[in-house]
């Protein structure tokens, strides 16, 4: 089917990537932040509590107003990366950008540096006690900063490392085809286009598929395990410089979540390995296939390869949202009535999907790449509760408006739970209501236990390239099929060709070690989904507030006052069990159906 003509506004940002307004806005910034460091540098332990907090309230207008530009550059570049001038454009506001934080350095820095007494008698102030929570975890940070001319150089010289080696990674997963052959004929495909083939009915199709999308791979593997190499060096060269014990206890502290906590979560999901072993024996049965290969993972039964359009898809999430509650729904359908939504397949577009949040006093922008499958009606219910997320902590302060990743996954995960169930209450057969049940199944396994073997993966790369230097291709493949081939035990085999599919996954090179937010999220959700089932629309108000809380709180405690605490392993056994309750209930229906 042809994929829809859906695509953001964004002229209200700005014109476009030769918009003047743009560097204008940048120069202002940085003349605003030399002011601030000019005014505060060095003072602020003699400030008094009100003159701290204004300080703090213009420290935060600059880098609230910084986020425009940079968010601007970097949606620009996402819709079209092939573009000359979005890559130009995103590397000059990193540039600027980095120029305005090197003013601001100084701030954090001197506010964490304070006795304990001397920041008990700051929160006196009702203007700084509103920023309690961002105050806090910025002290608590401090074992792992460095002083101001330090932390500078650091901050300059990520625009020629990290962000450099991310970029070129962007552009070269969007500009890569991948060859597909069928009968005589061989055409090039895109990322986007080879992976969608891989949820093909036709067997034949898919095999064909993957390995179209393992000789692209490996035709890049050199480019692509360099850059590997680079940024895992690189981030142990910080780690060791800002004084982390491990390579993922960044994150965490970044996530506001134990290390120990992470861990509980992890090894419940990876006792539970056994329960995708179980359904994907019963997959191959329902496929009457002698043995399932990597290609065969997300094969649909065939009652589940009919097309959706993009109208039926909005219907289904909007009406999803608005049964949960009408306040809700009428936020949904803000984004597709003031066009905050881009769902357009097109050449140089950056693959996947994502939400993005600027400002609490600004609308989030939403991209997919929507190819009429069921599962981009979920993907499209996913990153729509991303977005309202992000309205409904509105109420939140800007240094305290981001939920913690550990967090973000909570509405993402809750709205793609309201629209299958709408989707499953309105199937009627048992082979309709199968293929419903293994699509949803197999995405919380995606969720859940391919995000927790891609963390050990990543777990064990990072060991690897410390201890043994860089690493040759075959190294990480080998590490990759370890982990990914313990998640389906011998239900499944992880042919050669899939070796190297680490290969094109943005998480590793963006935010490391963020994969298991996805599982935590995922269970967190599980968790919650079942108190609304329970509890019915009482429960709603209680939802909410969560969302609101944005990130003025720590995950532990936000969900503490929904009644939940996640350091209990039995928690995450909890919604671990509902997902093997899953696989029953298909088994059960598998036994109908057939």
């Amino acid at each position: 089917m042809t994929t829809p003509d859906v695509t953001w506004n964004l002229a209200d940002l700005y014109l476009g990537a030769d918009d003047p307004k743009i560097l204008g806005d940048l120069r202002t910034l940085g003349r605003r932040a030399e002011g601030f460091a000019a005014l505060y540098r060095g003072r602020v332990p003699e400030l008094s509590a009100a003159e701290f907090g204004a300080a703090l309230t213009v420290y935060e207008d600059i880098v609230r107003d910084a986020a425009f530009p940079q968010a601007y550059a970097q949606l620009l570049f996402a819709g079209d990366t092939q573009n000359p001038a979005h890559g130009a454009l995103m590397q000059q506001v990193q540039e600027e950008s980095v120029a305005i934080q090197q003013h601001l350095i100084f701030f954090e820095l001197e506010f964490i540096a304070l006795s304990d007494d001397e920041f008990a008698h700051l929160l006196t102030d009702a203007t700084v006690a509103g920023y309690r929570h961002y105050l806090e975890q910025a002290r608590v940070a401090r074992p792992h900063r460095l002083s101001e001319p330090e932390e500078r150089v650091l901050l300059e010289k990520s625009t020629t490392g990290r962000e450099a080696f991310s970029r070129l990674f962007d552009e070269s997963v969007s500009a890569a085809t991948f060859p597909y052959t069928e009968g005589d004929t061989t055409v090039e495909l895109t990322e986007q286009e080879i992976l969608t083939r891989l949820y093909a009915p036709d067997r034949g199709l898919r095999e064909r598929a993957a390995a179209g999308l393992t000789e692209g791979l490996q035709t890049r593997s050199r480019l692509f395990t360099f850059i590997t190499n680079t940024l895992a060096y690189d981030k142990a060269v910080d780690d060791r410089l800002l004084h982390y014990p491990t390579a993922e206890s960044a994150r965490h502290l970044s996530d506001e979540v134990d290390t120990d906590t992470v861990h509980v979560m992890l090894d419940a999901c990876t006792a539970h390995f056994d329960t995708v072993a179980r359904y994907y024996r019963l997959k191959q049965e329902i496929l009457g296939l002698d043995k399932l290969y990597h290609y065969d993972r997300y094969a649909p039964l065939p009652s589940d390869d009919a097309a959706i359009t993009w109208e039926q898809a909005v219907a289904t999430v909007q009406s999803a949202y608005h049964d949960f509650s009408p306040a809700v729904g009428t936020l949904i359908g803000r984004f597709f009535a003031e066009r905050w939504v881009d769902a357009e397949v097109r050449p140089g577009k950056r693959g996947g999907a994502f939400c993005m949040g600027i400002a609490p006093d600004w609308h989030p922008y939403v991209l997919l790449n929507f190819l009429g499958k069921k599962r981009d009606v979920m993907t499209l219910a996913h990153e729509l509760g991303h977005g309202v997320h992000d309205l409904l902590a509105s109420e939140q302060h800007y240094l305290q408006y981001y939920p913690s990743l550990a967090a973000a996954e909570t509405a993402s995960v809750f709205g793609e739970m309201l629209t299958f169930n709408r989707v499953l209450a309105d199937t009627g057969g048992p082979r309709e209501r199968l293929a419903l049940l293994t699509g949803k199944i197999e995405d919380i396994f995606a969720t859940v236990f391919r995000q927790t073997a891609m963390y050990r993966f990543e777990q064990d790369l990072h060991t690897a390239r410390r201890e043994q230097g860089e690493l040759p291709t075959e190294a990480i493949n080998a590490l990759w099929q370890a982990n990914l081939q313990a998640m389906f035990g011998d239900a499944v085999t992880m042919g050669e060709g899939h070796a190297v599919w680490w290969m094109y996954i943005p998480h590793f090179i963006h935010t490391p070690f963020y994969v298991y937010a996805y599982a935590f999220g995922q269970l967190l959700t599980m968790a919650l989904y079942a108190a609304y089932q329970a509890e019915g629309t009482a429960f709603v108000p209680r939802y909410l507030n969560i969302l609101r809380a944005g990130g003025s709180a720590k995950p532990a405690d936000i969900m503490a006052a929904a009644g939940i605490d996640i350091r209990q392993r039995a928690f995450w056994d909890g919604g671990l069990q509902m997902i093997d309750a899953l696989v029953t209930q298909a088994e059960e229906v598998w036994a109908e159906a057939r």
